[in-house]
Formats: structure tokens, sequence, C-alpha cells
């Protein structure tokens, strides 16, 4: 199972180079004289099949890897899997290239301020972020699809209970405008949810997934103008819902970044997978 997604792996990554060598050198050519900015656009439209196919066939060696038998350290619990460490980081990477430079474009049109560079270089490195991004995503579908793991999301019947703990986490006032919101009752609940508090499973990780989702499926849509013609009501809103997707985004990191730092030891999971045994039952993490 291993050695064979291994080698599709080792398949998806070469066709992957192949597909951006062949591209660029089409480009390159002369035949077509556009301009920097419009040949990057047009480059990162057309190489967007080819990192989403070798995202799905390294998710695949990540489920395979992630699925091996692990032997648990004594007072340690495993928190994550090497897979999901190096996806983690991954899109980590591709949110520190594309998020400011995004900003930048919105913000810099808005305010008219020119950059001290020129502005397709803002867009190569925001298209870069954006493909490690799309390759992430297709990264960790894959990985979820092949294990079937759903540690992230509260088990089936249970999102009430989920977000019932984790109104009842808040602050009082901001945890029954919530639970109204939820119309649920906010609760204490001394009962671990599991792998993962229940902020994480009945807010962080679903807001996530509709940030993530959102901004991907909208960038997808405008990257498409270039390949092929797209209605302007369509691209109109497509360009709308990705600026405030990444709105959201921004908003999403600061509120992970405040969650995290004030938990080092979560921190440290995501580069070393475990996590004290004394700590998890500590923060009702199972």
């Amino acid at each position: 199972m291993r050695l064979a997604a291994a080698l599709v792996a080792l398949v998806g990554a070469a066709i992957l180079v192949l597909a951006l060598v062949t591209i660029a050198a089409q480009q390159a050519s002369g035949v077509q004289p556009f301009s920097n900015e419009l040949s990057d656009n047009i480059f990162f439209a057309r190489t967007i099949p080819f990192v989403l196919g070798a995202g799905v066939a390294f998710g695949m060696l990540g489920a395979a890897t992630a699925m091996r038998a692990r032997r648990a350290k004594p007072g340690e619990v495993r928190r994550f899997s090497r897979a999901t460490v190096i996806g983690h980081w991954l899109i980590t990477l591709g949110f520190l290239l594309a998020l400011p430079t995004g900003v930048w474009q919105y913000l810099g049109g808005i305010l008219d301020v020119n950059a001290p560079i020129s502005l397709y270089l803002f867009y190569r490195v925001h298209y870069i972020g954006a493909a490690i991004i799309l390759f992430s995503v297709a990264y960790f579908l894959t990985y979820w699809w092949q294990t079937g793991s759903r540690s992230l999301l509260p088990p089936r019947g249970e999102w009430r209970r989920h977000w019932s703990a984790f109104a009842g986490e808040l602050p009082p006032q901001l945890g029954r405008i919530v639970g109204r919101a939820l119309r649920v009752e906010p609760i204490r609940s001394d009962s671990p949810p599991g792998q993962f508090s229940y902020y994480e499973t009945a807010f962080s990780f679903p807001t996530w997934t509709i940030a993530i989702g959102l901004i991907t499926v909208t960038g997808l849509i405008k990257a498409l103008r270039y390949l092929a013609p797209v209605p302007g009501p369509v691209l109109w809103g497509a360009s709308t819902l990705h600026v405030a997707a990444m709105v959201l985004l921004v908003l999403k990191v600061l509120d992970h970044l405040r969650y995290v730092f004030g938990r080092w030891p979560l921190v440290k999971a995501m580069t070393t997978t475990w996590l004290s045994e004394q700590y998890a039952r500590a923060r009702n993490m199972g």
C-alpha cells in the first residue's frame, strides 16, 4: 500500500514538474507577446489541474503513511500524524505568501498607492502561494477521504452538544450571545470531546473550512477567465466573495494565533505530533 502510494506520488510530482517546464517554455517562446502580469495569470491558470493532481497523489501517500500502526509514548498522546503536520506547515507557507500579497493588491488599488516594486511581482508571489494552498487543499481532502478521519468534526448527531460546550467555554455574556445565535444552551462540559477541544471542533475547524473553501472556489473561477469566457456577473460575484474570504482568513489567522500562542504545548504538538497526556486531560482533549 505504502509503496504503491509512493509511486503514485512520484508520478504526480514528475507530471507536475514536466507540466511546469512545458508551460513555461511555451510562454517564453514569444509566440504570444504577453505582458509579465498577463503571462503569470495564464501560467497559473494552466498549471492548476496539475497542482491539484499532485496534491491528490501526495495525499494518498500521506494517508498510506498515517495508517501504519504507531507505538504510543509513555505519558503522551498522539495529536497529529506526520502527514498532517507536513500539510499544516505547507498550507501555512501558502498563506504567508498569498495573504499579504492579496491584501496589498486590494488595499493598494483602493488607496491608490504604488508599491516600490512592480505589481506583477506581487501577483507572481500571490500565485505561488495560491498554488501551494490548492495543493494543500487537494492533499488534505484526499488524506481525510483515504483515512476516513473525522476527528476535527463533532461525531454525527453531536453538533448541538459541541456547540453548547463551546458556548459554555466562552465568557458568560459572549457565551449567551453565541448560544442564542446557535439556538443552544451554553453548558460547562467536563467530558472530553475527543482528540480536539470543543472550540476546535465546534468553531475553529468549521470556520476554517468555510473560509478556505470559499477562497478556493472563487479563486478557481477568477483563474478560469484566462482560459475560458466567464460571464461578467459571475466574475464580479467571485471577485467580491474572494475579497470577503480573504478578510475572513485574516481574522481566522489572528484568532488562531491568539488561541495557540496561549497554549504552547499545542504549537509543540504541531511539530512533534505528540501532546502530553496530562495537558490533554487538563484541557478536556481526550
